[in-house]
C-alpha cells in the first residue's frame, strides 16, 4: 500500500495555499509533516480526502492510493475510500462526533455505511475498542461523557474497525496532557506495526522525534526538506528547519524509526 502525493497545488482564488508538494507515505511508515500554523499541512490532508474542492479550492497535481487517482474522482468513488481505506483523526476529536449520538451508534452507522452487516458490527466495535484499551462500555456513552484522550482512542478504534490502510492524524496529541499524549503516540506506533501508513501532521518536533520514520518540513505551502527523521533532526539542511529546531528546548533522544 502506498499513498503518493505528486505536484499537489491548492489555490483559493488568487492565493496559492500548497505549491507543488510531492510526498509519499508507504506501508508500515509514519511520516511527520511539520511546519508552523498556516503552512498548508492540514489542507494537504484535506486534499487527500477529496474535500478541498468542497471548500472552494482549485486542486492540481495527483494523489494516488495504490495507483488509484483521487484527484478528480467522483463523490461516489471518494465515499468508498473515505473511512474504509483512508481514515482521519483530528486535534479536537469532540468536534468529529455527533453530540446526540452514543459512541456505539457512531460505530454502527459508519460500519453499516461501509458494508458491514449484522452481528459483525457490534463485534468489530467491541474488538476495536479493546485494541485501543477502552472498555466496551464507552460504546454506550455520549461524546461529552468521555475525556479528550478517550475520544481520540475512539477515533483510532473506528479506523481499526474499518480496516483503514492510511491514517491521517492532524495534531492528534496537541490538546492532550503529556501522559495521554504518550499513550496516543504508542497507539500510532502499534498501528504502524499492523501495516498502516500514517501521515502525522504536527508542529511538535518532539512528537516527530519519538515516532516518525521520515519527516517533511513545510513552510508557506512548500516542502523545504524531507528525509529520515534522525538525519533531518540531527543535520538539518534548510535554514527554516534549523530555525524550527533552534526553537525547541530539547528533543527526545529516541526516534520512532524502526527496522522492517
Amino acid at each position: 500500500m502506498k499513498l503518493s502525493i505528486q505536484h499537489l497545488t491548492l489555490r483559493l482564488e488568487n492565493r496559492v495555499i500548497v505549491d507543488d508538494l510531492s510526498l509519499d507515505v508507504d506501508h508500515r511508515e509514519i511520516v511527520g509533516l511539520v511546519g508552523e500554523s498556516g503552512s498548508g499541512k492540514s489542507m494537504t490532508a484535506t486534499s487527500v480526502l477529496g474535500l478541498a474542492p468542497r471548500l472552494g479550492f482549485a486542486v492540481g497535481g495527483s494523489i494516488t492510493l495504490d495507483g488509484t487517482e483521487l484527484v478528480g474522482a467522483s463523490e461516489h468513488e471518494l465515499r468508498e475510500i473515505r473511512g474504509r481505506r483512508i481514515a482521519m483523526i483530528f486535534q479536537s476529536p469532540s468536534g468529529a462526533f455527533n453530540p446526540v449520538m452514543r459512541v456505539g451508534e457512531v460505530f454502527e452507522r459508519t460500519l453499516r455505511l461501509h458494508g458491514v452487516a449484522g452481528d459483525e458490527v457490534a463485534a468489530r466495535a467491541a474488538r476495536s475498542c479493546e485494541e485501543v484499551l477502552l472498555p466496551a462500555l464507552v460504546l454506550r456513552r455520549y461524546p461529552h461523557q468521555l475525556s479528550g484522550g478517550q475520544l481520540q482512542r475512539v477515533a483510532i478504534a473506528l479506523a481499526l474497525a474499518l480496516d483503514a490502510e492510511v491514517l491521517l492524524a492532524d495534531e492528534p496529541t496537541s490538546a492532550l496532557d503529556v501522559t495521554v499524549q504518550a499513550e496516543i503516540l504508542s497507539l500510532l506506533t502499534t498501528l504502524r506495526g499492523r501495516g498502516m501508513a500514517i501521515l502525522l501532521i504536527t508542529h511538535d518536533l518532539g512528537v516527530v522525534a519519538q515516532v516518525a520514520d521520515r519527516v517533511a518540513v513545510m513552510r508557506a505551502g512548500q516542502l523545504v526538506e524531507v528525509g529520515p527523521t534522525r538525519q533531518v533532526l540531527d543535520h538539518p539542511r534548510d535554514p527554516y528547519t534549523q530555525t524550527l529546531l533552534a526553537a525547541v528546548p530539547r528533543l527526545s533522544a529516541g526516534t520512532g524509526g524502526h527496522d522492517a
